[in-house]
C-alpha cells in the first residue's frame, strides 16, 4: 500500500468538516507532489491504484459525491491580463460538508461547469473541483481527464511552460489496489492541490501560502494556478468566512 501521507494536522479533517492543517511545501526541486502517482507512471513507488471504475463504490462512499448540482457561486473578478476568479466552495459549513456537493470550474473558461458529482465522475468538462478546503483535478480517481497538478515554490512571474522541464505532473490516486481510501495522517483526503495552505495557531486560520501550481486540465492544457485567498468577499476583498476562494489562472507560456 502506498503512503499518502504529506501533511501534519493539529485538528482532526476530514472532508465533511473545518480543519487545522500545516502543509509541508513542495520545493522547486521535487519531482512529485503529494498523491504517490504520477502521470504516465506504472511503478516505482508503490502500487498503482487500480482504474476508478474498480473502486466506484468505494469513491462515492468515502469522498462523498451527489447527485446533484452545486449552488456555489464562481464570478471573474479579472479578465485581463490574468484571470482571477471567485469560488464559493463553502456548502456544508464546517460539519456538513458531506450533504453538498463541490464545485466544479473550467479552467479555460474560468466559469462554473454545472454538473453532479456523479456526472464529474465520467466528465472532461472540468478541470478543478472544490469543496470546502480541498481542491482536486481531474485525474485519475478524481476523474477521467488528463487533469494533474504540483506545486513549485516560485514567484507568479518565474513560472512559464519551461518551469515543469522534464516532470510528469502527480494525478490524483485515493485508493490502494483493495479499493481502501488512502488517507493522510488524521484521514484528511490528500490530493494533488494539498499543501496550498498552512494553519495559523494564533488566527485558527488556513493562510494561503506562496508557491504556483503548474495544473493541467483534463484536455492536457497547461495553467498556472495559485491561491490568493481562503476567505474572499464576491468583490475580491479579505472577509471573514472560510471556504470562499479566490484563485489566479493562467495559461502557461
Amino acid at each position: 500500500m502506498r503512503s499518502a501521507v504529506i501533511t501534519t494536522c493539529f485538528i482532526l479533517s476530514a472532508l465533511s468538516g473545518a480543519l487545522g492543517c500545516e502543509s509541508t511545501p513542495v520545493d522547486d526541486d521535487n519531482t512529485s507532489a503529494g498523491t504517490g502517482g504520477v502521470a504516465g507512471s506504472s511503478s516505482g513507488g508503490g502500487s498503482m491504484s487500480p482504474p476508478t471504475s474498480m473502486c466506484s463504490a468505494a469513491l462515492r462512499q468515502s469522498v462523498g459525491l451527489l447527485d446533484e448540482v452545486s449552488t456555489g457561486v464562481v464570478t471573474q473578478l479579472e479578465t485581463t491580463p490574468e484571470l482571477v476568479l471567485y469560488v464559493d466552495a463553502s456548502a456544508g459549513g464546517d460539519t456538513g460538508g458531506d450533504e453538498a456537493p463541490w464545485v466544479y470550474i473550467s479552467l479555460a473558461g474560468g466559469s462554473a461547469v454545472a454538473l453532479t458529482d456523479l456526472e464529474a465522475l465520467e466528465s472532461t468538462a472540468w478541470d478543478l473541483a472544490l469543496k470546502r478546503f480541498i481542491i482536486r483535478t481531474n485525474s485519475g480517481d478524481s476523474g477521467p481527464g488528463q487533469g494533474g497538478a504540483l506545486r513549485v515554490a516560485l514567484p507568479w512571474d518565474s513560472v512559464d511552460a519551461s518551469t515543469q522541464g522534464n516532470r510528469a505532473l502527480p494525478v490524483e490516486q485515493w485508493f490502494d489496489d483493495e479499493c481502501n481510501l488512502v488517507t493522510g495522517s488524521t484521514n484528511e483526503l490528500v490530493t494533488t492541490f494539498s499543501g496550498w495552505y498552512e494553519y495559523n495557531t494564533a488566527t485558527h486560520k488556513l493562510d494561503a501560502i506562496e508557491g504556483v501550481y503548474l495544473t493541467q486540465a483534463a484536455d492536457g492544457a497547461k495553467y498556472k494556478v495559485a491561491v490568493l485567498d481562503y476567505y474572499s468577499n464576491p468583490d475580491g476583498s479579505h472577509g471573514r468566512v472560510d471556504g470562499h476562494f479566490k484563485l489566479r489562472i493562467a495559461p502557461l507560456r
